[in-house]
């Protein structure tokens, strides 16, 4: 797979594709976990997977009463000691005509054993792994959809007996990423965290010595390289206000498995968000808020006239061309309905929120340099009851992360206007905590530009230029991190290199590698996700792939804090 052609959607769409046809023809049961399943129904629809025969999706589970012979199952189930006992009773109980089993990542040689042993029937056609053990939400965004991330930022604080069950999912996700696009990297950690260093550990051990031949790709070492880092080395991006269409989606609605459920006139409604099969989304998706009202007034003055044109039916021919064209016709309607339907229940949020003038003061913190100006400001919309909790409480820690040494008492002023409130304890306390597991000293990267007298002059010059939007003018710290790490000038003492690379000579440790695969334990953002896609848009010759446990929200990473800091 060239580098330029990295396509993770299509990757997972391809293994699933290979797993029906090995079935062969005929009647088709398609057998899946939980975790399986949002994998499938983000890369297929309904229609498709009837296109390849498959009439029946169940849930992996036993029913002594139902018999399925007519039809084949294909499972498709990670290689977990549940999914392998409750397969095991499947083939006992005969269930289906014939079975081709399918993990997700590499399986256990005793699990095979178990899965021989309870073939009593001779009904197992194949056994096979493909490796597809995360979910492809964009071409070169994937995630893990992890049900939890609060343990992941306490994880110096677990009992050791239990750091194993949080870490394991987590390495058989980056594994199997690593196996699905045939890539055995040189890997990296992020210093001072300990879930990154052990996370590297860990798939550095398995892919260089416990499964070495599985990850025996003959590619040229240090070409790819693995970056594990840590959340907590950037908790302001997740807490930020969105202004592009995908992250604002996501923001203010909430996006799962590409799909965003929204309610209209008293009734729920499902709305596929994905650039693969909605070329306006995939065009849009990183669009500003401005200029994504123009983009969807232009989808409906398109589709008004085509529409206008279909009603002159003043003949057999324009009759013949309307019904040739009606299912393009119906899609594009379903389409701009789905559109405006989005930046409607958008527009009304972020009016009810006063999103506009909490967004400003945002930015103001992270990015501006008026320590008083952003503390009067933060001041002033803790007094504003349009205003919610939650958006002040963002707003405290936002000012809390930026402040923390030179703005101590202002940070306590803010608190006790929290407080005055009537907010749950809870969202005061977290104002204290969040520094305690995210301050300063615990962040490797120069997260306000203002650790050395290069970044502060650098921030000074960028802030005279003013800014295009002064909603957008945030830049995550994994930009400058991976810049860093793409000219091979990231430090060796702040990213160390994990496996046989931390042996390696200099020449090959400054190798600049043409495709990085960063990976962040407790979660991704959408606005990383964005500025990934036009660094590689930029900078055709370094390809970057961006994973995570879960995908952030503001609302989310909040929960994740306070559970993490309880």
């Amino acid at each position: 797979m060239a580098v330029n052609a990295l396509n993770l959607q299509l990757v997972i769409k391809e293994y699933i594709i290979k797993m029906l046809n090995e079935a062969g023809v005929g009647m088709k049961c398609l057998v899946v976990d939980d975790f399986t399943l949002n994998i499938v129904s983000s890369a297929f629809t309904q229609t498709e997977l009837l296109q390849k025969e498959v009439f029946l999706v169940e849930k992996l589970h036993v029913d002594s009463n139902k018999k399925m012979q007519h039809l084949k199952a294909v499972c498709f189930v990670r290689p977990t000691e549940e999914s392998v006992r409750v397969l095991c009773d499947l083939l006992r109980a005969g269930t289906y005509g014939e079975f081709f089993v399918f993990f997700s990542s590499v399986l256990a040689e005793t699990h095979l054993q178990a899965l021989a042993e309870s073939d009593e029937n001779e009904a197992v056609r194949q056994v096979q792994e493909m490796y597809a053990s995360f979910l492809a939400v964009d071409p070169t965004v994937f995630t893990l959809d992890l049900p939890r991330n609060d343990h992941l930022l306490r994880y110096a604080s677990l009992a050791p007996s239990t750091r194993s069950t949080v870490i394991d999912p987590i390495v058989e996700g980056i594994a199997s990423f690593l196996l699905s696009v045939k890539r055995r990297p040189a890997i990296r950690a992020q210093s001072n965290s300990e879930i990154a260093k052990r996370v590297a550990s860990d798939v550095a051990r398995l892919a260089y010595e416990q499964e070495q031949g599985l990850f025996d790709f003959r590619r040229a070492e240090g070409a790819s390289q693995l970056v594990i880092l840590d959340r907590l080395d950037d908790p302001v991006t997740p807490l930020l206000s969105q202004w592009t269409y995908q992250a604002m989606i996501h923001e203010l609605i909430g996006i799962k498995n590409n799909r965003v459920r929204i309610h209209e006139k008293g009734k729920a409604q499902d709305i596929v968000v994905s650039g693969s099969g909605d070329g306006f989304f995939k065009d849009n998706m990183y669009a500003n808020y401005g200029d994504l009202g123009t983009s969807v007034k232009r989808l409906v003055d398109d589709f008004q006239a085509v529409s206008k044109m279909n009603k002159q039916i003043d003949s057999i021919e324009d009759m013949q061309r309307f019904v040739e064209s009606f299912p393009e016709f119906r899609q594009q309607s379903g389409n701009v309905s789905k559109h405006v339907s989005l930046m409607s229940e958008l527009s009304r949020l972020i009016g009810e929120r006063a999103l506009m003038a909490v967004s400003q003061v945002e930015q103001e913190i992270v990015c501006g340099a008026d320590r008083a100006y952003a503390f009067a400001s933060t001041l002033e919309k803790l007094g504003d009851p349009a205003v919610t909790s939650t958006a002040c409480l963002k707003l405290v820690l936002l000012f809390a992360l930026r402040y923390e040494k030179e703005g101590e008492r202002q940070i306590l002023e803010l608190q006790n206007a929290l407080a005055k409130r009537a907010v749950e304890p809870s969202f005061v306390r977290l104002v204290r905590d969040v520094t305690r597991i995210a301050g300063e000293a615990k962040r490797v990267g120069d997260l306000f530009g203002n650790r050395t007298f290069f970044s502060r002059a650098q921030k000074a010059v960028s802030g005279l230029k003013g800014a295009d939007n002064v909603y957008t003018q945030h830049q995550p710290l994994l930009v400058q991190t991976l810049e860093n790490i793409s000219k091979g000038k990231a430090k060796e003492s702040d990213y160390p290199l994990v496996g046989p690379a931390a042996n390696a000579g200099s020449a090959q440790k400054d190798q600049r590698p043409t495709e990085i695969f960063v990976f962040i334990v407790g979660g991704i953002t959408y606005e990383e996700a964005r500025f990934v896609a036009q660094m590689n848009e930029s900078n055709p010759g370094t390809q970057i792939a961006l994973g995570g446990t879960g995908i952030l929200n503001s609302a989310g990473f909040l929960t994740d804090l306070m559970k993490a800091t309880q």
